[in-house]
């Protein structure tokens, strides 16, 4: 064994004569540093790829989340749009049927506007030729209430005639001209309308005897001859007051003859009847 030893010691210091071993140690320590570094790069290499890698995960990540965001927006988005193309093309779908129908329409415009004008054209000649009517009327009553205006008139200035109606809707006659002492005085009469028809007097001044008058006017329905009976009573008592003398009979007479009216005044072909003008004129 010690032989064994002894050789290889022998071999450790042949080979110690060829090699620097502090040389190779050095090397090998130079090599082993730039080992090291490289590792130590490597490392710091890895560590920065994986934080690189963390940073893209986390951007990758987000990028996600904002396109799964998006994608939802773009499928509302699309939902809406859908909703609303199918709105517009109903409501397109009805335009066309309203423009479809509208041109049926109007295929008889022309003729319901000539209807139309004709219908217009008539309304216009029968308005035309009411209004000329109506224009014919009114001048034949302008005509009548002139006429009735000018009986009042001849009445009031051959006769001191006027009427008016009372508070009880009762006819007043008022008479002058039968003084021939005053031309001035008036008498008056005042008739109404009874409820069963007829008249009766409500009032008289100067008192005169009103019984046979009033038989005849409600048997004849002559007012205009009741009225000219009273201005004859009326007449004679003025008569009897000049003539006290006289009997009644003669006083009759002599005021009969002298309040005689001409005979246009009653003449119906000349101007209207009293009772007429009663319903026609506002008697005031």
């Amino acid at each position: 064994m010690s032989a064994a030893v002894a050789h290889a010691g022998g071999s450790s210091e042949d080979l110690s004569t060829l090699v620097d071993l502090d040389a190779l140690q050095g090397e090998l320590d130079g090599a082993l540093g730039q080992v090291d570094m490289w590792v130590a790069r490597r490392e710091l290499s890895i560590k920065e790829a994986v934080l690189e890698h963390k940073d893209t995960m986390v951007a990758a990540e987000e990028l996600k989340v904002e396109l799964r965001e998006k994608e939802e927006t773009s499928v509302v988005a699309s939902r809406e749009l859908r909703r609303r193309r199918a709105g517009e093309q109903a409501d397109l779908d009805g335009l066309r049927e309203e423009a479809t129908q509208l041109r049926e329409l109007g295929k008889g415009l022309p003729e319901e506007l000539q209807t139309s004008r004709e219908h217009v054209h008539f309304e216009r000649t029968e308005l035309e030729r009411e209004t000329a009517a109506l224009a014919g009327d009114e001048m034949v009553k302008a005509q009548v209430l002139q006429a009735h205006h000018s009986a009042v008139d001849l009445y009031r200035r051959r006769l001191g005639l006027r009427f008016e109606i009372g508070e009880d809707q009762e006819f007043r006659f008022f008479f002058r001209l039968v003084d021939p002492a005053d031309h001035e005085r008036e008498f008056m009469v005042a008739v109404r309308v009874k409820d069963e028809g007829g008249y009766e007097v409500v009032d008289c001044a100067p008192e005169v005897e009103v019984a046979a008058l009033l038989e005849a006017c409600n048997r004849t329905d002559n007012l205009s001859g009741f009225v000219r009976g009273f201005r004859m009573a009326f007449r004679s008592l003025v008569a009897a007051e000049e003539m006290p003398g006289l009997t009644s009979h003669a006083v009759a007479a002599n005021g009969a003859a002298d309040v005689a009216p001409p005979a246009d005044v009653y003449s119906t072909t000349s101007v209207a009847s009293i009772g007429d003008m009663l319903e026609m004129l506002p008697l005031q």
